[in-house]
């Protein structure tokens, strides 16, 4: 089945005059999503080279204004020659190449704009990013590549050619790659050489996650080498529809992002889903690249990840499954240009990224803690460590030393276990960074809060689902058991109670097992419940929520006593 990656676009369109600044007259909130990766002001200085960004993706209007000054053109190829003039197998490919027609025309297919829009929004959304960052002489910094992947005449997005548009845009020795859509049939033995191609050639890949509710990624994204997106909304929590997991590295808009439309030169929607969210990403690495055009894909990325916002407290359900956090372009400009500066990033909070150790470091020791529940962190050394012969690296986890390895012992991957790991060097500082990269390994997100049975024997006691402050687990089915005194009953008074009505219930049983005969009661919703007193000395608590909507959750109270059972409102209570 073909993906398509694009959830949601908006069809409101704005249209406007021609003058640049029009496009930042419009409400603020139209580009909250831009302002919210810290995007710096970078002047208007003229670059060495241009960087390069080939967008794979269904067609584009190369006229609009948000695009033409920024398409790049082959000038080895005389256009509309007929004639291959760079030998590169493609016949006038001065503007890109289409490979689902197999011919130089990347336009969008005439009065099929409300079909063929994707393309030219992905572009547009790079595009903006650069001019909000290098201003007017932005189109001298940033050149986009349109490599148009869908036939003309397809019923629908059809990403099959998507690898063959991959593979043109390796043969242009591009400097970055969006793929914003999935699928596409990828087969391995067909297609991997691509992908290590562009990884020798030092090309960035990024791709889209997918929205399909899924803790999986799905191919280009799923590819080692290619970096994946998720998708979060205005507020930073993940958008309903965005794939997540651990093979995530950032996630960044993905609602209401601000982006052109190929209805017209001067026509803009908005942009929903992972599409947008790699194209905020790739907008944001192809600023580093053209600030630092020696700058590898991976020194990039560091510069993107070690710089992002944690996200996990944010949300809790998805911690380390949203990869490193939120972009900040800003401070990953910081992180490029100043080596000195780049210890100092360090945030103990974000669930993976790296713990840079260079003679600017001011501190022996770190402490790896990211919000919620993490089964451990494996570790990993890069960078340069033949220096550091005479002293350990240390693991320490609830203040106990649990590994303990010199630089040049280190094996490929540690493993410690621990939500919180501290970590030790006070060996030599090289002029050259050295690195302990880590991620993490998220609790299964189902027993965040809580899990297996508690068992509860005093006479009175309380306790609630486990979140806290923060809103229930999806999938959860947790147990309490209450055991009182022989001879008494349980009386269980619920004081708070917020559930997601006729869908995440609180069973109440009489004795321990889950049996229908023995339920007492069932609720759910906003609406504090009734107390209930048991027939017996024992009562299992027992909570089930689906994975779609949590709540705030509920608190009880319980005490044994000889009061007759029933169930019994506030006001009638004995």
């Amino acid at each position: 089945m073909i993906k398509f990656s694009c959830w949601a676009v908006v069809f409101l369109l704005l249209w406007e005059s021609t003058t640049a600044q029009s496009v930042k007259e419009e409400p603020e909130k139209s580009f909250k999503a831009y302002e919210d990766l810290r995007l710096p002001t970078l002047g208007n200085s003229e670059p060495s080279r241009f960087i390069t960004v080939a967008v794979i993706d269904d067609a584009f209007n190369l006229s609009h204004r948000s695009l033409k000054s920024f398409i790049g053109k082959n000038t080895a190829e005389i256009p509309g020659n007929k004639t291959d003039d760079d030998q590169n197998g493609y016949v006038d490919d001065t503007f890109g190449w289409d490979t689902g027609d197999n011919d130089s025309d990347v336009s969008v297919p005439k009065g099929r704009e409300s079909v063929f829009y994707h393309g030219t929004m992905v572009a547009s959304i790079v595009t903006q990013i650069a001019e909000r960052c290098f201003g007017a002489n932005a189109a001298a910094h940033i050149k986009i590549v349109p490599i148009k992947v869908v036939a003309d005449q397809a019923d629908k997005s059809n990403y099959e050619m998507g690898y063959a548009g991959i593979e043109y845009a390796v043969t242009q020795n591009v400097d970055i790659i969006v793929c914003a859509w999935s699928g596409g049939k990828y087969d391995r033995e067909k297609h991997q050489h691509i992908f290590d191609e562009a990884e020798r050639k030092g090309i960035l890949i990024l791709g889209s996650t997918g929205n399909f509710f899924s803790e999986q990624t799905d191919a280009p994204a799923s590819i080692s080498s290619v970096y994946a997106i998720a998708a979060v909304n205005s507020t930073w929590h993940k958008t309903k529809e965005s794939n997540y997991g651990a093979k995530i590295d950032l996630s960044a808009p993905g609602e209401l992002v601000y982006a052109a439309h190929p209805s017209a030169d001067n026509t803009y929607g908005y942009l929903d889903g992972t599409s947008s969210a790699v194209a905020m990403v790739a907008g944001c690495a192809a600023v580093l690249k053209a600030t630092d055009p020696k700058a590898t894909p991976e020194l990039i990325m560091d510069a993107l990840k070690n710089t992002a916002t944690p996200l996990d407290s944010i949300e809790p359900y998805y911690g380390g499954k949203l990869g490193a956090g939120f972009p900040n372009l800003g401070a990953a400009v910081q992180y490029l240009l100043h080596p000195e500066l780049r210890p100092s990033f360090f945030d103990a909070r974000r669930p993976e990224g790296e713990i840079l150790i260079n003679r600017y470091s001011d501190t022996d020791s770190w402490i790896v803690s990211p919000f919620g529940g993490y089964e451990g962190f494996s570790f990993s050394l890069e960078g340069e460590w033949n220096s550091a012969k005479k002293s350990p690296i240390e693991f320490y986890a609830k203040d106990s030393l649990v590994a303990s390895y010199l630089p040049t012992e280190f094996p490929p991957k540690l493993f410690v276990t621990g939500g919180a790991v501290k970590v030790v060097y006070q060996g030599k500082k090289s002029k050259k960074s050295s690195a302990i990269s880590y991620t993490s390994e998220p609790i299964d997100s189902t027993k965040l809060y809580c899990s297996e049975t508690v068992f509860y024997e005093n006479p009175e006691d309380e306790f609630d689902d486990g979140s806290g402050q923060f809103n229930y687990a999806g999938n959860c089915a947790c147990k309490w058991q209450i055991k009182v005194p022989e001879g008494k009953r349980v009386k269980v008074v619920f004081d708070e109670f917020n559930t997601e009505a006729k869908t995440d219930f609180v069973y109440l049983f009489e004795g321990t097992k889950t049996l229908p005969e023995n339920m007492l009661a069932k609720f759910s919703g906003p609406d504090l419940p009734p107390s209930i007193i048991s027939g017996s000395n024992q009562v299992l608590v027992w909570f089930v929520s689906n994975r779609e909507v949590s709540n705030k959750g509920w608190h009880l109270q319980y005490d044994a006593t000889e009061e007759q059972p029933g169930v019994f409102s506030p006001i009638d209570e004995p």
